[in-house]
């Protein structure tokens, strides 16, 4: 997952590293690079994934030097690592904001996004967060210096339940896995809330929640609680490296045959290259990239991400988590763009109603309440004989706006009746 010779980048602090990246690309003299702050996990249990968001991020950024930067001037990234913690994300936001630097990318997880919210306003500063899922970050904790550049739990999860539950018909009893935070207390009940409102009447009846604490790595005693389970279908709530140690545990004493489905919230491609044939066949993931997929290799900005990837990396088989922060930066920069200023108020009220391209096509942020929406997809992804190990078997795409709720900024979400 090296950037190689990209990683220039992360270190440059003037306009000579710049050039060096690209020798034909000559600023003004008077160009000053645009600082834009990175929050993600570089250490601990996030590690991994943050890698793949930090990625997604400097290719963007590289994309928008090569074509003239914004306004006229560089980019220059300033990269802080949360610790996969809200307390990390905190730190963090108030370094970058020391430092002059009130444009962010980052916050990537509910935990940390939720940490951070309260405080841009007093560091005068925005972020815009590519993948925490928490309800509340668009609802009753609300900011007007945050930008949800996802599906939010009900979306995400809602869609999951009842795409998984029309799949399998014959499923009527379910277990549940994720962590005790609100993003897994609201993961659980829109996923409930989707299979339910997809069994055309049929009963259906959910195991008691398994709650785990978000940095727990070692789940015997949940799986063994899950063998015992008379549940057919299983949805896990967990994250980065906790779930891809919860499949490794559990495959060795059968937790893939037990199950005839299982669901997963969105850590899709580190999975199954972690596991390579060791990945389970019917798993289903929130997913984010397949480059290959038709979907996708019809768009002229997903041929590009992917073509810069490979040229980065030497790699033909990218996390598709990286496309979550490419777009999140994508929106940042052409909401500078649109403002024509850095100013953070400014740039606040030019992203309200944004819209702009993505490897999904148009992407847009509602204004009312900075909830970000477009195309999400979901994939089934399973072991395979040949190199990378593991490859797509089913795609599933979805219309965020079929799924989306009506904007209420500053008030808690309901289920629909």
């Amino acid at each position: 997952m090296g950037i190689r010779r990209r990683q220039l980048l992360a270190g440059a602090t003037g306009l000579g590293a710049l050039a060096a990246l690209n020798p034909s690309l000559v600023w003004a003299k008077d160009s000053k690079p645009i600082r834009i702050g990175a929050i993600f996990p570089m250490s601990g249990i996030g590690a991994e994934a943050g890698a793949a968001w930090l990625q997604g991020t400097r290719l963007a950024v590289e994309h928008w030097n090569r074509n003239g930067g914004v306004l006229g001037r560089p980019i220059e990234l300033v990269v802080r690592d949360d610790k996969y913690s809200s307390s990390g994300a905190v730190t963090a936001g108030r370094e970058l904001a020391t430092s002059g630097v009130n444009l962010i990318v980052g916050a990537c997880q509910s935990p940390m996004a939720l940490g951070l919210a309260p405080l841009l306003e007093e560091l005068n500063a925005l972020c815009v967060a590519p993948t925490p899922a928490a309800m509340s970050l668009t609802h009753e904790n609300y900011s007007r210096n945050l930008f949800r550049l996802c599906p939010n739990a009900y979306m995400l999860y809602a869609g999951l339940g009842r795409m998984l539950a029309q799949k399998h018909p014959d499923i009527g009893h379910w277990a549940t896995i994720v962590f005790d935070s609100e993003y897994g207390h609201d993961a659980i009940r829109y996923f409930e809330y989707g299979v339910r409102s997809a069994s055309g009447g049929r009963e259906v009846t959910f195991d008691r929640p398994i709650y785990t604490p978000v940095q727990k790595t070692d789940f015997q005693v949940e799986i063994n609680q899950l063998m015992n389970s008379p549940a057919k279908g299983l949805f896990c709530g967990l994250i980065a490296a906790p779930i891809i140690s919860f499949l490794q545990q559990g495959r060795s004493i059968g937790l893939n045959r037990k199950f005839e489905v299982m669901g997963e919230s969105g850590t899709d491609l580190l999975i199954a290259k972690a596991l390579k044939t060791a990945m389970p066949d019917n798993l289903w993931s929130v997913s984010y990239w397949h480059p290959e997929n038709p979907f996708f290799s019809k768009n002229a900005l997903s041929q590009q991400l992917f073509k810069d990837y490979v040229e980065a990396t030497d790699d033909r088989y990218p996390v598709g988590l990286l496309t979550s922060s490419h777009r999140a930066t994508q929106a940042l920069l052409s909401g500078i763009e649109k403002a024509g200023d850095t100013d953070t108020r400014a740039v606040v009220a030019a992203m309200e109603g944004l819209t702009f391209d993505t490897i999904t096509g148009p992407y847009h942020i509602r204004k009312e309440d900075h909830q970000g929406y477009g195309t999400s997809v979901y994939a089934r992804v399973g072991p395979k004989e040949d190199e990378p190990y593991y490859g797509l078997n089913e795609l599933e795409v979805v219309n965020d706006e079929q799924t989306m709720e009506p904007p209420s900024p500053g008030e808690a979400f309901t289920l629909p009746a």
